[in-house]
């Protein structure tokens, strides 16, 4: 006769099921092909190679319709291509389906969908179960640190991307993620040699050499930076990411039409969604804006965000085209929409609220309104990075330099060189205030290595003529100065 199990088994057997030691399927779906498609597709999402990632997904709840985890990771897409509706859509289909799925597999669903719909806390919760429950999900431990990076803490980020490499010894996406940490906390030393060790543990995937050259474009080695983005598309050849970052690059160099054309080649790289004609309209706006049409940038920025719903893509662009039309009213009132939508999306305590204070900085100092700016600034510090918080010492040399307070631009300059000190932008202010001064040596120094950068800007390019103006035809000839140029090129 069987014997009846003890009370003390039944309860070991029921923690056990609680810890994740019990034996159990990895996923819930009775259909093979479903599997292997959806194992195809976690490699893929895993290598950053979207529209394949997508491809084998849908194929996966195509041969089974029930599959809650491959609803999940379809959300996750959608929400990765900036596709909010159809990452809301995949996540609560996923959540319907997910009752008859493992516990492993209910929480991992639950933590998509809360981080589909920006639900940062919820999310953190159900990671942090997860991580409790699963100590070997490697996966996990590299959201939850993108979560501390979305509330600030990039030093607990940083633990739980050693976390999740110590979970895996082969999950390169955690070395990956902790070069790009460093990177935000100004360790560049750190930050190369994890993206090289990312690269020597993913030699024949595309993503490690572009992130690679992530680092040498916030360096200021813009070469640098093309090799290896150029690099990874050796290795995969329609590497959406790699053609992209090479449009930001041309960009930052005044090199228009090709930066354009990159964009487009980017587009029709990755799952369409519904998106690319918002995102072409979008691009179009920026290069308008560089080429100093700012009228056509408003209207092309306003088209986009017709289409996207959205004016957090556009809103920074839209609002400085505006706002040197002097049509300030408007600024405003995109200022306004903007953080509402920050507010509605739960993105009020992130780093998107520099780029916000930012936003409105920049109105206020075309305005003329010097002190509100600088309190903007202020607020843009509370969300910034040592990484990031260049961009706000640019500002504030901008605020000073309109109020003709030269050596207190001067020293802003300073501070926003030594996060890379090669950003044209930044070097282009410096040459209006030596301008401002009436310093022509400085003002002939800076304007050269700019020149130089910009060797093969296109001949309308707003910063390229503007150089040339603050030039005049005949610059003078380098030599010794008592000026300050910022670190050396």
């Amino acid at each position: 006769m069987r014997r009846r199990p003890s009370t003390y088994a039944l309860l070991l057997t029921f923690l056990l099921t609680i810890a994740g030691c019990r034996e159990e399927p990895r996923w819930t779906t009775a259909s093979p092909e479903a599997l292997g498609y959806y194992t195809e597709g976690v490699t893929a999402w895993q290598k950053f190679y979207y529209r394949e990632a997508q491809e084998s997904f849908e194929k996966a709840v195509k041969a089974d319709s029930g599959f809650a985890v491959a609803w999940g990771r379809l959300a996750m897409l959608h929400r990765n291509s900036m596709d909010e509706s159809g990452a809301k859509r995949a996540a609560a289909r996923a959540l319907a389906l997910s009752g008859g799925a493992t516990l492993r597999e209910q929480l991992l669903v639950r933590l998509w969908s809360n981080l589909a719909q920006n639900q940062y806390a919820g999310a953190a919760q159900v990671a942090d179960s997860l991580i409790a429950l699963y100590p070997d999900e490697a996966e996990v431990y590299m959201i939850r640190g993108e979560i501390y990076e979305q509330e600030r803490n990039v030093e607990a980020a940083l633990e739980m991307y050693q976390r999740s490499i110590e979970a895996d010894t082969g999950f390169s996406q955690g070395v990956m993620s902790l070069g790009y940490a460093y990177s935000t906390l100004g360790d560049q030393e750190k930050a190369v040699s994890y993206m090289q060790r990312y690269i020597r543990m993913a030699p024949d995937a595309a993503d490690p050499r572009a992130s690679y050259a992530d680092l040498l474009v916030r360096a200021g080695r813009y070469q640098d930076a093309l090799e290896q983005y150029r690099a990874s598309l050796a290795l995969k050849p329609d590497y959406w990411y790699a053609e992209r970052e090479i449009g930001t690059v041309y960009l930052t160099l005044g090199r228009l039409r090709e930066a354009e054309e990159q964009f487009e080649r980017a587009l029709r790289l990755l799952p369409d969604l519904g998106r690319h004609e918002a995102a072409r309209l979008r691009v179009r706006g920026f290069i308008a804006l560089y080429r100093g049409q700012r009228a056509d940038a408003v209207v092309l920025f306003e088209q986009s965000a017709a289409r996207d719903s959205s004016l957090l893509n556009v809103g920074y662009g839209l609002c400085v085209a505006l706002s040197r039309l002097g049509r300030f009213e408007e600024a405003r009132e995109v200022i306004t929409q903007v953080e509402r939508e920050l507010k509605e999306k739960n993105l009020t305590q992130g780093p998107a609220m520099q780029g916000f204070h930012l936003m409105r900085a920049r109105v206020l100092t075309e305005e003329g309104k010097l002190e509100e700016a600088r309190q903007a600034c202020k607020e843009a510090f509370e969300f910034s990075s040592p990484l990031s918080r260049g961009a706000v010492f640019a500002h504030i040399a901008r605020i000073n330099l309109a109020a003709a307070e030269w050596e207190a631009a001067l020293d802003a300059i300073d501070e926003a060189l030594k996060v890379n000190p090669n950003t044209p932008e930044i070097l282009l202010t410096l040459t209006r205030i030596y301008a401002a001064k009436e310093d022509r040596r400085m003002t002939g120094e800076i304007g050269r290595r700019l020149l130089e950068l910009w060797k093969d800007a296109d001949s309308d390019f707003y910063g390229l003529l503007e150089v040339k103006r603050l030039l005049g035809s005949s610059p003078p000839a380098p030599g010794k100065s008592t000026g300050r140029a910022g670190p050396p090129a």
